[in-house]
């Protein structure tokens, strides 16, 4: 089995995603913004958090958090 070089496949990654932000922008003329980022205002935009259920929201994302390894 090849050995992967972690700091080499980081360049990689790095190298293809400036490619295809560089390519987005260039067919969209919009400029290009992350996923998380994306996805992150389309909820805020959408469905603005319901402040009646705040703290259970709240609540449920700790209790995610400990259940995670």
């Amino acid at each position: 089995m090849k050995q992967i070089d972690p700091r080499k496949l980081e360049k990689l990654a790095r190298k293809n995603r400036e490619a295809s932000q560089q390519r987005y922008e260039e067919e969209t003329k919009k400029p290009s913004i992350g996923a998380s980022k994306k996805r992150r205002k389309e909820l805020e935009s959408e469905n603005p958090p319901d402040s009646r259920y705040e703290g259970a929201d709240r609540l449920f994302k700790e209790m995610k958090k400990k259940d995670r390894p």
